[in-house]
């Protein structure tokens, strides 16, 4: 940006470039880069209004952090720009956190155009292999969880003792003389983390006893790190004056409720004098923060805490980024974030799968435009239209279903109770997926009920699918199968109600025609998962496109190899084999059975 603007001026003058971010902080930051003044952009749009700073032909506004700045913000600069015949530039993350008002713009025009120029290399991290992860949290690639684990970076455990690592290792890394920072999603935790770290240092001699009171409840006196959080161009210091997200180290607590501080980590001593008002409103200290007050900062190492899986995708890429050496999150695997109603014992979260929910949980808020776009891709998903389809063909089939217990010899009350059980419609699903394989289910379900030994069974409808899958693995299915809808949805036969019938053709339809956009869009605008298909013929190149865009919109894998991980689910396990037994006979080296060739297939797929 800094040549930009040199180059900018010579062919437009002194004075051409104007630089805005959304924070005081950033522009800070961006006034450092660029060699020129610079404000926020509240700021600048205040002095517009007001008729004091306008635009000229030729002049050139930078906008920096540009994910952080809202929609109605930036409409109006750009508005106005292109009135006076100025150009404006967005520069930022659009993976990173969004702005606080209304946002999701510089994110549009960054999907909506094909020339966004990126960066093509990352370098802030000392570690090869972690600029390329980094890339990976960034797009939501689930395969990255892997590698995180391989190089220790993440930390797993009980809240509690999570809590006690990430802080353990921080205070660590300030012991060793490196700069770091302890990252929280919460501000609860961030306040707890903060009062433990004031009171070490104090039993340390490193911070005075007798404090002033904080907004949050602490205290903060000489010694202590302290940020501010509230803009205030009356307390000037030097050529700077009081910006929201400043860090400073206290030298005085006074008795009237001020703190006298000075820059953190400046060379220089001056000090400033921080009302009591504003310490009692906008003062917290500075030891933990939370990811939205990291954004934008770069330290030796940093520790993120992950106690949610509420947590967002652009929290996580945010807090795993801000270390040069190292960056190192830990997982607390005992927090579920349930309704009291919904716990149960069975649902053990582990690191991977809280990151996995993370990486796929998006929290940047999108632009009207894109809202709309994405709710009708979302009703419009192979998930979606085969969770209506499998409901629809549960009801549709019950009939069936019942008759063929009843032929097995349940009495009618038990038939009533498996019916209204979350198990039955698990049951039901399976047995389409036998009878679409070949299985004859007229005869099997009718056998298996006919065993016995269902008295007094506490889940009948998951005994019941065990039995007709343990069965259903000892018999060769007939060579007559019912096809695959989309090649994973078993289509639903014996239909006699025409209403029924009629929604489950309709969606059928709307499938194919879904898995017909996908191969297309695949095939046109390749993706990082499309290198299993290079090498391929057309017909097989499109097959191989369209087993894999069928299983990832089924299933929602963001990950860059075509499957994603081996899934833990029964369903979903079914459905990837399937996808990947396709996928790999369609290799060239299918034909080759020997172990290194068949590796070599599984690492690829």
């Amino acid at each position: 940006m800094s040549a930009l603007r040199r180059a900018w001026e010579k062919r437009h003058g002194s004075g051409s470039v104007i630089g805005l971010a959304p924070s005081a902080a950033a522009a800070d930051v961006l006034a450092g880069d660029l060699g020129i003044s610079t404000e926020n952009t509240a700021k600048w749009l205040h002095e517009h209004r007001r008729g004091n700073w306008n635009l000229t032909p030729g002049q050139l506004v930078i906008i920096d952090e540009a994910s952080l700045a809202g929609t109605l913000a930036l409409d109006t600069i750009a508005t106005h720009a292109a009135e006076a015949g100025a150009k404006v530039l967005l520069v930022g993350d659009w993976a990173q956190l969004a702005a606080v008002d209304a946002g999701g713009a510089f994110g549009m025009v960054v999907r909506d155009r094909d020339d966004a120029p990126e960066l093509t290399d990352v370098r802030r991290f000392r570690n090869e292999w972690e600029k390329h992860a980094s890339l990976g949290l960034r797009i939501g690639d689930t395969d990255v969880i892997d590698t995180y684990l391989d190089h220790d970076r993440i930390t797993p455990g009980g809240y509690e003792d999570i809590l006690e690592q990430a802080y353990q290792a921080w205070r660590a890394d300030l012991a060793a003389g490196k700069a770091s920072v302890l990252i929280a999603e919460t501000l609860d935790t961030v306040s707890e983390l903060n009062t433990r770290a004031r009171t070490d240092r104090i039993l340390a001699g490193d911070v005075a006893l007798d404090g002033v009171r904080l907004h949050d409840g602490n205290e903060a006196s000489r010694g202590d790190l302290i940020i501010t959080r509230q803009n205030d161009r009356r307390l000037a210091l030097g050529r700077g004056w009081l910006k929201n997200g400043d860090r400073w180290t206290v030298t005085r607590a006074n008795d009237d409720g001020s703190l006298t501080v000075r820059r953190a980590h400046s060379k220089w001593r001056t000090t400033i004098t921080l009302p009591a008002a504003y310490v009692t409103e906008h003062v917290e200290l500075g030891y933990a923060i939370t990811a939205h007050r990291a954004q934008g900062s770069t330290v030796d190492t940093a520790h993120a805490i992950v106690h949610s899986p509420e947590m967002t995708r652009e929290s996580l890429y945010v807090a795993m980024t801000r270390g040069r050496e190292s960056n190192r999150a830990y997982i607390a695997t005992d927090e579920h974030h349930l309704e009291d109603h919904q716990h149960r014992d069975d649902l053990q979260m582990t690191a991977r799968s809280v990151l996995y929910g993370i990486l796929q949980h998006v929290g940047a808020e999108h632009s009207a435009h894109e809202t709309i776009t994405t709710e009708q891709d979302m009703w419009g998903s192979l998930a979606q239209l085969a969770a209506e389809y499998d409901t629809i063909a549960q009801e549709a089939q019950q009939d069936r279903w019942v008759t063929l217990l009843e032929h097995g010899g349940l009495t009618p009350q038990a038939i009533d109770e498996l019916v209204e059980t979350d198990s039955f419609g698990i049951l039901t699903t399976e047995l389409r997926r036998l009878e679409a394989d070949g299985h004859d289910i007229n005869d099997l379900l009718p056998r298996i009920t006919r065993a016995g030994g269902l008295d007094g069974v506490e889940d009948l409808g998951s005994l019941l699918r065990y039995r007709v899958q343990k069965v259903a693995a000892t018999y060769q299915p007939s060579a007559r199968r019912v096809s695959l809808i989309a090649g994973l949805v078993p289509r639903a036969t014996g239909i006699t109600d025409p209403a029924m019938r009629q929604a489950l053709q309709e969606r059928e339809q709307l499938m194919q025609q879904r898995l017909d956009a996908l191969t297309t869009t695949a095939i046109e605008r390749p993706e990082p998962w499309m290198s299993i298909v290079d090498g391929l013929d057309p017909d097989a190149r499109a097959t191989a496109v369209r087993v894999v865009a069928a299983y990832r919109d089924r299933w929602g894998i963001t990950s860059t190899s075509p499957l994603g991980p081996v899934p833990d689910d029964d369903a979903k396990r079914i459905d990837y084999e399937r996808a990947r037994g396709l996928l790999a006979s369609h290799q060239p080296d299918q034909q080759d059975a020997s172990p290194g060739a068949q590796q070599r297939r599984s690492r690829t797929l």
